[in-house]
């Protein structure tokens, strides 16, 4: 999975995506680890439910973690503090029609 532009995020969400990253790295693949040596312990891998279960996690897991890397790597952090009458990447806009009452919100990337 590769990226061709990079990822504009504020710095909260690329701490959020820091996090995350090494949650996956550490704890859910212990986790998985210890499901894999569970189910593997039960016997014939073949029809083994538990198994094929944390196989799929295991590869789930693997895949998040790559596409984080992938955003964390081409990364550019913004900064949330920018005029607020100005719109840059990154910026939420809230938008209302002329003539309607309803507001939309609007990410600019």
């Amino acid at each position: 999975m590769e990226q061709e532009e990079n990822q504009y995020l504020t710095q909260k969400k690329f701490a959020e995506f820091t996090k995350e990253l090494e949650t996956l790295k550490t704890v859910r693949r212990r986790e998985i680890a210890e499901q894999l040596e569970y189910a593997r312990s039960l016997g014939d891998l073949s029809e083994n439910a538990e198994y094929q279960e944390a196989r799929e996690l295991q590869g789930a897991t693997e895949g998040r973690i790559k596409h984080i890397e992938i955003i964390l790597s081409d990364a550019q952090v913004i900064d949330e503090n920018l005029n607020i009458n100005e719109v840059y990447i990154g910026s939420k806009v809230t938008i209302i029609k002329i003539g309607e009452k309803e507001e939309r919100e609007c990410w600019f990337f």
